[in-house]
């Protein structure tokens, strides 16, 4: 029994001993191999534990080196994007600012047609004008009144006429010191004397609150041709000779009356009439 044990310790120690002396074999081998390495005149010529580290690292580098190229290749991505947004935000911004200047500068080159045209048009009529800027409509009648910023300081009297650069708006109803309403030629109030500008046949326009007025007392001897012109009168002095008003658009003939009529679609858009001029001078009737 003894002697078994003591063989099995003798034996352990032996293996043991082989052990240690496989690992100082390979130890001195390693270094070996490193003094080759350190000692070769040439330093650019990878020595065999050199190639033996490259074989066994080149695969883990080539996976780092991939690695970092797509975190940089994420990170500049990143930074790319940012810089696009910030970008974006200011050209929105930038678009904003300008569309709200070309829309500032399309009004004021229509409001600068609009009074060219007023321009054109005054210089047609007799006496004094005055330019006047629509600033209130009455809301109970869209269509029949306007307010606007002249009034008896500038000169301003009731029944004044009130035109605009494609004919006839209506007459000064009533005036403060620095205001006027005008009633429109389309209120049921307002009565114009006019003239077929091509038959001459006379007759009178009333307003009828709304958008078409209506031609009366025109001679049955003549046919009212659709399109035709209907301008002012001139007659009983409250407005100018001339002055357009509108045109027919339907005639209305019965048997039995004694005059036949017809619809006028006036010559300027009531409902979008924005300057004005009032013609001060020329009106006895006020």
């Amino acid at each position: 029994m003894a002697s078994t044990v003591h063989r099995t310790t003798l034996t352990r120690m032996h293996d043991g001993r082989r052990r240690w002396l496989v690992v100082g074999v390979l130890l001195l081998g390693a270094l070996a191999l490193l003094t080759s390495q350190v000692r070769r005149p040439d330093r650019r010529v990878v020595g065999p534990l050199g190639t033996l580290v490259l074989s066994v690292l080149a695969p883990v580098q080539g996976v780092l080196a991939r690695g970092a190229d797509a975190v940089a290749r994420f990170w500049q991505l990143y930074t790319e994007i940012g810089r696009l947004r910030a970008e974006n935000t200011r050209l929105r911004e930038e678009v904003q600012r300008l569309s709200g200047e070309v829309g500032r500068l399309r009004e004021q080159a229509q409001a600068t047609q609009r009074l060219e045209r007023l321009l054109a048009f005054r210089q047609q009529l007799p006496g004094r004008a005055l330019g006047a800027r629509v600033i209130g409509r009455d809301s109970r009648a869209w269509f029949a009144v306007l307010l606007v910023d002249r009034g008896a300081r500038d000169g301003v009297r009731r029944n004044d006429p009130v035109v605009a650069a494609e004919g006839l708006v209506g007459r000064v109803l009533t005036v403060t010191s620095g205001s006027a309403q005008v009633l429109l030629i389309s209120d049921p109030r307002s009565a114009v004397g006019v003239i077929l500008q091509q038959s001459r046949e006379a007759g009178v326009v009333e307003g009828q609150g709304q958008r078409l007025l209506r031609l009366k007392y025109v001679s049955r001897e003549r046919e009212i041709p659709l399109g035709e012109t209907v301008v002012t009168s001139g007659h009983g002095g409250l407005y100018p000779r001339g002055i357009p008003v509108g045109t027919v658009v339907s005639v209305v003939r019965e048997q039995a009356a004694l005059y036949q009529e017809a619809l006028i679609r006036p010559s300027v858009r009531l409902d979008h009439v924005e300057e004005v001029l009032i013609l001060v001078e020329g009106s006895p009737d006020r």
